[in-house]
């Protein structure tokens, strides 16, 4: 979590939740994000020198399946969560990866994965990259022409991540799923981020016990 107060002002008070989108060797992070309210405009103000409050890593990441096809299917600035877990599957699996968006400049980084595999496919809403239509498509197109054991991981908006569940669950393939949630104090205090438990035996902490949850855990018919 980010701290993104500016010039020593208390407003905005609370830490903006990112996930890292790149790591380097000399121990430099990088995030993606977009720019949607005060917090990330802020943000967006700093220059190259400044220090910026940094807490974390917190919380429980991707598992990696190895030995399987290994399918990644992001959602606009979901894609941000995949990318380290992109590169670190093509050495032990078949990589397949799955993005879409809106329009074309809703996935701004498209090199960084298509230099990971040959098995890349992008799909927007309005057809101006990729296929027209939806990620969920291309997960339809896949499933069908894939043969052997899968894995399926997944990040993005909440009616997108729920269609990929239920299409991996009606093909009994283990899908894991990166919650985006409006996080506080991102240690599992605030209960800012709770998400109701598919047993109904309470809520999921997504900045403790997630972000990355079997997506069985989760009860789809909440609704954000």
């Amino acid at each position: 979590m980010l701290e993104v107060k500016y010039n020593h002002s208390r407003d905005p008070l609370l830490r903006r939740p990112l996930s890292i989108y790149r790591t380097r060797a000399n121990g430099q992070i990088s995030f993606l994000y977009k720019e949607v309210g005060k917090g990330t405009r802020l943000l967006s103000k700093r220059r190259p020198g400044e220090i910026i409050r940094v807490l974390g890593p917190l919380g429980k990441g991707f598992r990696l399946i190895h030995d399987r096809q290994c399918i990644l299917v992001g959602g606009g600035l979901g894609i941000a969560s995949l990318l380290l877990l992109a590169e670190r599957l093509k050495q032990s699996c078949k990589l397949i990866i799955l993005l879409g968006a809106g329009n074309a400049s809703g996935i701004p980084t498209i090199e960084d994965f298509s230099r990971l595999t040959r098995n890349f496919h992008v799909s927007t809403e309005d057809g101006s990259l990729g296929q027209k239509g939806m990620v969920t498509d291309l997960l339809s197109q896949t499933l069908l022409e894939i043969k052997g054991m899968a894995q399926i991981y997944t990040c993005g908006p909440w009616p997108m991540m729920k269609a990929v569940y239920h299409m991996a669950r009606e093909r009994n393939i283990p899908c894991q799923v990166s919650l985006e949630a409006t996080m506080a104090c991102g240690l599992g205090l605030c209960l800012g981020c709770a998400v109701p438990r598919s047993d109904s035996q309470g809520f999921l902490h997504v900045c403790k016990e997630g972000p990355v949850f079997n997506a069985d855990q989760v009860n789809w018919e909440y609704s954000q």
